[in-house]
């Protein structure tokens, strides 16, 4: 039986798979297998990038690695040794596994016998010399792009969605799709508008519409696109090759690329960030408090978590800084938070919620007197408001359809330049009046979108008072917890948590959904078309949160001491020759003792031990840790290069490898820890003799 040429083959790219070199590949491995008279088994990985730390990103060098293991594989061919990885850690892995099969491995130059220690020895040369290459290669392409941002080009990588390149004066540089643009502003619009994206990918879809990659637009596609600040025309680098111990971040604003005005970009960007912060903190409720999901730290912005255990008697809101920071491997993502102490949750959703129930009373009397004086004539103020909506709308497509122009009058400008038929004077004096023309144009847009969020908030207030005059009628009522988490959540929008350390208290700052801190109910004119203003007050409102009183009540010396009858009376005072001139020290028919309770703490009375082999994984953890291996790439080590075996889980997880770390330190510091006795309880003890 004829033996099998494994031939492996991969390119770093999509675009290089589809040339010729994956072909070439397989021709010359077959080439070879013919050579060697044996038979051939193709591996194509196709476009991959061959730098990545984990042989798992990888799925068909990952299968032909469990070949390997297995014995199945006995002959190898690769095209070169940068098509089996250019990362060191694979790289080795994946030599010893060679070396353990005992594999031949052919390349197009020569061969390799891993039994023999001179071919492993060049083995391991000629994979270092080509790691070194790579990277010097990979400098040069970072230290071109730097140049070329710098310089007013694109910063290299897939054309954002709207936008195009094209070469001007000898640079590639951005310029606007005028057809992708105008969908962009679609995009916009619609999430504004509270369209779901996943409503938004559906319509472009529908309307044939492609993303950059991929045949259907995803959630992250279009969240890519509604937080690029490129569309407001900035662009951001960070150069980490000039001086990579300080990295420096490059910025470049052209107002020429600007597809969507600043108002609507801030607008909607806040609303997307926010949505993504809520989905990422949301866990499985199992106990109802009133403020999930609504509390967030102001000093660094992460959301408030819930510490609910019944059995230790915890009820706490605290900020999740400190844990999350720990899942995000750039420090550059960490953020650092003052706020250290947690709150109460009973004592804090009782306050909140009054607070919320005294500014509702409050309004009562303005509410009220709406209802019955001013609601009647709510009719004709809503048509008059959606008529002003539709104009205000029909105004802004307008708008847009004149930036649209002027794009494709931008591009018809530069194609006359590049092909010669206007000169480089003519192609600046048709930029800078066709860019002066779209600012005026954004600052309409943008004023025009503030007219319309302004109506729009308008609408939601008279909607609300109607909406709402049920409740206010029994605020001081009992609600259920799920009543009062609804009226939470129709009013409040956030609660922001900051503490105060001069006065020791948390300070909370709530932001309410319409602005209904002291506002102001205006009569404009009376009669039977009477006329009315709602004179909007704030959205926010501050709080001072009480401390809750914990802990033990005070125990009063020598009351136990004192109910003893068969004691002599003993004089509570706390002059010592009181008790001498009594004769209850030195008294011929009693003998005295002063007496007192020492109270003596340490975690080595009972510890329960560890075996050695707890100790040997603790001692190799530490060490990877301190050569700055991170938590994958130790969990990684664990679960190919030890014995080691996690005890529910058939692998280690960089959770677990956290977990071991963490947990031995904690117990190391407990157990080292020395604390000082008490002395308490003196008192008196007086026995016959």
């Amino acid at each position: 039986m004829k033996e099998t040429l494994h031939i492996y083959r991969r390119v770093s790219t999509k675009e290089q798979s589809e040339k010729y070199s994956l072909t070439d590949q397989l021709d010359l491995g077959i080439k070879k297998s013919k050579e060697l008279g044996m038979g051939y088994k193709d591996w194509n990985e196709k476009g991959v990038s061959g730098s990545s730390e984990n042989i798992e990103d990888r799925e068909v060098l990952l299968t032909l690695y469990t070949e390997l293991s297995l014995g199945k594989v006995k002959h190898m061919y690769v095209y070169d040794l940068s098509r089996l990885s250019r990362n060191p850690m694979v790289s080795s892995q994946l030599r010893r596994e060679l070396e353990k099969s005992g594999v031949q491995l052919y390349t197009n130059e020569s061969s390799v016998n891993f039994q023999s220690d001179e071919q492993v020895l060049m083995y391991d040369f000629f994979s270092s010399i080509n790691q070194f290459f790579v990277r010097v290669q990979r400098k040069k392409s970072m230290i071109g792009k730097v140049s070329h941002f710098k310089k007013g080009g694109y910063r290299g990588g897939t054309f954002p969605f709207g936008y195009e390149g094209q070469k001007i004066d000898g640079i590639k540089k951005l310029v606007i799709n005028p057809k992708e643009s105008k969908w962009v502003r679609q995009i916009y619009d619609w999430y504004d508008n509270d369209i779901s994206t996943k409503e938004i990918g559906r319509q472009l879809d529908k309307n044939g519409i492609k993303p950059r990659r991929g045949k259907f637009w995803s959630l992250g596609s279009l969240q890519v696109i509604l937080k690029n600040e490129l569309y407001i025309g900035k662009d951001v680098m960070t150069d980490n090759i000039t001086d990579p111990l300080n990295p420096k971040v490059l910025y470049m604003e052209n107002k020429d690329l600007q597809i969507i005005d600043d108002e609507t970009f801030h607008r909607v960007r806040h609303k997307v960030e926010k949505q993504q912060q809520r989905k990422n903190n949301s866990k499985v409720i199992h106990t109802d408090v009133l403020l999930r999901r609504k509390m967030f730290c102001e000093v660094c912005g992460e959301m408030y978590g819930c510490r609910v255990k019944h059995v230790k008697n915890e009820y706490y809101y605290y900020c999740r800084s400190r844990e999350n920071n720990w899942r995000k491997v750039s420090d550059k993502k960490k953020k650092d938070c003052s706020v250290k102490k947690s709150l109460n949750i009973p004592n804090t959703d009782r306050q909140v919620w009054d607070t919320l129930v005294e500014l509702l009373g409050k309004s009562h009397i303005i509410k009220e007197k709406i209802k019955q004086n001013e609601l009647v004539n709510k009719t004709k103020s809503d048509e008059k408001k959606h008529q002003r909506l539709l104009d205000l709308n029909k105004e802004k497509r307008k708008i847009e359809k004149k930036i649209t122009e002027l794009d494709e009058r931008e591009t018809d400008n530069r194609n006359w330049y590049l092909s010669g038929e206007t000169d480089k004077k003519q192609f600046d004096e048709g930029n800078t009046l066709i860019h002066s023309t779209k600012e005026e144009r954004f600052k309409e847009l943008q004023q025009i979108s503030l007219d319309i969020q302004s109506v729009m908030d308008e609408n939601r207030w008279i909607s609300w008072l109607d909406k709402h005059n049920s409740w206010i009628g029994k605020l001081k009522d009992e609600y259920t917890m799920d009543e009062k988490k609804e009226i939470i959540t129709e009013y409040v929008d956030k609660v922001f948590v900051n503490f105060d350390e001069d006065i020791n208290q948390h300070r909370l700052k709530i932001l309410l959904k319409l602005p209904m801190v002291d506002d102001k109910y205006e009569v404009l004119r009376g009669g039977k078309n009477r006329e009315y203003e709602i004179l909007k007050g704030s959205r926010y409102k501050d709080l001072m949160v009480d401390k809750v009183k914990r802990g033990r009540k005070k125990k009063l010396l020598n009351d136990d001491m004192s109910k003893d009858t068969t004691l002599p009376p003993i004089n509570k005072s706390p002059l010592l020759w009181s008790r001498i001139d009594r004769g209850y020290l030195f008294h011929k028919d009693y003998n005295s003792f002063l007496t007192c309770i020492v109270e003596i703490t340490s975690p080595k009375f009972w510890v329960i031990p560890l075996t050695q082999n707890q100790k040997d994984r603790y001692n190799l953890v530490k060490q990877l840790k301190s050569e700055g291996l991170t938590y994958k790439q130790i969990s990684d080590y664990l679960n190919n290069h030890t014995n080691y075996k996690p005890r529910r889980t058939n692998q280690f997880s960089p959770q677990q490898v956290f977990g071991i770390f963490d947990k031995m330190n904690k117990r190391i510091k407990r157990l080292n820890k020395i604390y000082e006795p008490q002395i308490y309880g003196f008192g008196l003890k007086v026995e016959p003799k």
